[in-house]
């Protein structure tokens, strides 16, 4: 039998400073490390961009309301009344008799409590004028006097389509999504936090895509 000989490896001395570093043919040698993590992170990032822009989006008519004016424009009697020349995203106030006939009744998933949509009584023959309400405010009805924010229903990133929607096809056929809403109680000061969530989520998008491009940029030899 023979014996065997180890060859111990002597770890090299670090150069002397000023000198260039010399490249370890070990480590050249190496394979590249593998994509799969890259392309998952790309994905994910790309993902969050997305979510991030669309839920911008969403929320575009909520910032214009918060930066309006406080000052509500009176739109007269409701019978008379003319949305079109006040425009959307408008605090306003109308006086009105409401229809109860028509009125349908909703809850949010994400948002307590319950709200009332009715349309404003005597408007035959015109484009139909609809009010909402809530569970906790309804003093309105009794004043007949409401003041709110004036959107059509598919505004608002369609939080109220899905109520126009149903009281066009189970009530009033001239109901679009384009039909005046007033959402009684709804100042511009309510939508105050629009402006910080939006920048918050315009921030997230340009961060993660800042990111992704550091990611897929080709790395120098």
């Amino acid at each position: 039998m023979s014996n065997a000989t180890t060859t111990a490896h002597e770890i090299p001395a670090p150069p002397p400073p000023g000198t260039a570093d010399v490249i370890d043919e070990m480590l050249t040698g190496l394979e590249a490390p593998p994509q799969a993590r890259r392309r998952v992170l790309t994905g994910l990032l790309t993902a969050i961009s997305v979510a991030s822009l669309f839920l911008a989006f969403q929320f575009k008519d909520d910032v214009g309301y918060a930066m309006a004016s406080s000052t509500p424009t009176d739109l007269g009697d409701g019978i008379t009344a003319s949305p079109a020349t006040v425009g959307s995203n408008r605090l306003v106030t109308v006086r009105a008799r409401p229809s109860m006939a028509g009125a349908v009744t909703y809850s949010r998933v994400l948002l307590p409590g319950q709200h009332m949509v009715f349309p404003v009584a005597g408007r035959e023959g015109q484009a139909p004028i609809y009010v909402q309400v809530s569970d906790g405010d309804r003093s309105a009805l009794t004043r007949g006097e409401f003041q709110g924010r004036l959107i059509p229903f598919d505004a608002a990133g369609g939080r109220y389509a899905r109520v126009g929607a149903y009281v066009h096809n189970k009530l009033d056929p001239r109901v679009s999504g384009a039909t005046w809403l007033l959402v009684d109680g709804a100042t511009p000061r309510s939508v105050l936090w629009a402006p910080f969530v939006v920048s918050l989520l315009l921030a997230l998008a340009i961060s993660d895509l800042l990111l992704m491009g550091r990611l897929l940029r080709p790395s120098k030899d």
